[in-house]
């Protein structure tokens, strides 16, 4: 017995007197907590340091003003060394090499915008190479160091000079690359903080105390990730599209690996990423011929991954119907066309918009002159003081459903969440092809009954090759673009705007309407499996060629 609680005394009084772990929070003039009467309290590394508790040692090691370029400078002086941008020259980033932390924080990258588009063009990859070096330096000094970088940086308050600026969103991509290549862990803060722009940033870039606060809190909740209370196995969809009610709106899924292909079929298969809203979410159970279609999967080897619940199914007469109709007749007549095992990766939510499936760099993109590719769509993601009154968002409809979002109620979707919660996990895989199946909450004013007119030309051009360029791999996947099909609504300018890019991008467009698919009186054709046939025999010329 005194053995025993010997050795309880022994481990107890070890782990009291162990050496902290030591946490730097490098980066610029929001880490350093710049415009608080008492930043040694409440700026966030302070406040970090009480959620973490007497077992880590948080350190400020912030300069203000300072970026990763290592060859810009702050001021006109480039004789001075205290006036070069880079955070590694200054005497912060020396003494928290020195101290070889365990753990380190970095938020760098605000202080870039405006530099970002002139130099990256004359000097290509240099942001994204001086980020790396920054980083292996402390990886010299210790080895064994962790990184938590602000892979999407606090956003910027309306009025502050760069408020609107594509770089930030740009700025994603490398970061996420910097994440890559020095396995570090990315710490989104933009979202915690975008409802807080008009309270939280007096200044319109620096946080006050509870900004602060929510920095630090965001950063103690990347450090122990709480669990995902959901079980992954057992949610099902509804079958209405209303999918975020299932997981907590408002919050996007938990981060997740990227998906793999079943051990069963890995290598094997054709795998297609089947995208788009409610004409490709339909369950087969509610469309005509159900029965005979969810039977003809017994005998083929067809595998289903759906992003809510985010799990791999094998079809079987049982469950086919509970799965889109547009992708499991698809899938069955690639199974018997080329009897091979059908992967089919499923993100589709019904009436979702093009910018939901989008990510924010494809949205904010530029070409080599710094102009942007998709101007409509960059304004959008770009308005980050209230989406809920965005004057940029076209679509009327699309317009209320953000007001449900921010008012915290159910039914809607966010910007960019499917790409998020889907699209982004499954990019990485070998794509045989894509079947677009979307349009409707991107082609007029409104939807439903009052679809009202056509909308500008221009954004609905914009929108189409967008999802082109995130979508496909490389012009060498087959995209395919199901056109809007018969109705009584005003689609025609949309339609040929879909035939137009797809003539243009090598993408395939499926006329339906000139084959007479559809339905004028309802949105959702009850017989998918025309549409099916149509697509799966531009595959098959596709894959041909």
């Amino acid at each position: 017995m005194k053995k025993g609680l010997a050795l309880l005394f022994s481990v107890v009084a070890g782990v009291l007197l162990a050496a902290p772990i030591k946490v730097a929070c490098i980066g610029d003039s929001i880490t350093f907590g710049y415009g608080l009467s008492d930043r040694e309290k409440t700026s966030y590394p302070a406040q970090l340091q009480e959620l973490l508790g007497p077992r880590y040692e948080v350190r400020n090691f912030g300069n203000s003003g300072r970026g990763i370029y290592l060859h810009t400078w702050r001021e006109a002086n480039r004789n001075d060394p205290r006036s070069h941008r880079g955070y590694r020259y200054q005497d912060e980033c020396k003494e928290a090499l020195k101290w070889k932390p365990d753990i380190v924080i970095c938020n760098l990258g605000i202080n870039d915008n405006g530099e970002f588009l002139t130099y990256e063009r004359s000097h290509p990859g240099a942001w994204q190479k001086d980020y790396v070096t920054l980083l292996q330096d402390f990886k010299k000094a210790s080895p064994k160091v962790k990184f938590y970088i602000w892979g999407k940086l606090a956003p910027l308050a309306p009025g502050q000079p760069f408020y609107r600026s594509s770089e930030p969103f740009l700025m994603q991509t490398e970061l996420e690359a910097v994440a890559k290549k020095m396995d570090a862990t990315l710490i989104d803060m933009q979202e915690p903080l975008r409802d807080k722009l008009l309270t939280c940033f007096p200044d319109k870039i620096h946080p006050n105390a509870e900004g602060a606060k929510i920095i630090a809190q965001t950063t103690y909740e990347a450090l122990n990730p709480p669990k995902f209370k959901g079980d992954t196995k057992t949610t099902k969809r509804t079958g209405n599209g209303n999918w975020e009610a299932q997981v907590g709106w408002g919050i996007p899924l938990p981060a997740q690996d990227p998906v793999a292909l079943p051990r069963e079929i890995s290598g094997r298969a054709e795998t297609w990423l089947c995208a788009g809203q409610s004409n490709m979410f339909w369950p087969l159970k509610r469309c005509a011929n159900a029965k005979e279609e969810a039977a003809a999967t017994a005998k083929l080897n067809i595998w289903v991954w759906d992003f809510v619940p985010g799990t791999w199914t094998k079809l079987t007469p049982q469950n086919a119907g509970d799965f889109s109709a547009m992708a499991v007749s698809f899938a069955i007549r690639r199974a018997q066309a080329t009897r091979k095992p059908i992967a089919i990766l499923l993100v589709g939510v019904g009436g979702a918009p093009t910018e939901a499936f989008l990510s924010e760099p494809t949205m904010a993109a530029v070409d080599g002159s710094g102009k942007p590719l998709y101007p409509r769509l960059q304004k959008i993601v770009t308005n980050r003081k209230q989406i809920d009154t965005n004057e940029d968002f076209p679509c009327t409809w699309c317009a209320q459903e953000y007001r449900k979002r921010m008012k915290g109620e159910g039914g809607g979707w966010a910007l960019n969440i499917l790409y998020r919660n889907g699209i982004e996990r499954v990019k990485h895989l070998p794509l045989t092809g894509i079947l677009w199946y979307q349009g409707e909450s991107n082609a007029t004013t409104g939807v439903g009954p009052r679809a009202g007119k056509p909308l500008d030309s221009a954004y609905m051009e914009e929108t189409l090759r967008a999802i082109v360029a995130e979508l496909r791999p490389s012009r060498t996947v087959p995209f395919l673009m199901v056109g809007l099909p018969v109705m009584d609504r005003d689609w025609e300018p949309y339609r040929t705007l879909q035939k137009k890019v797809c003539d243009e991008t090598g993408a395939i467009y499926l006329d339906t309407f000139g084959a007479g698919l559809g339905d004028k009186n309802n949105v959702h054709p009850a017989n998918k499996i025309p549409f099916a046939e149509m697509a799966s025999e531009a595959a098959t010329k596709a894959l041909r060629r």
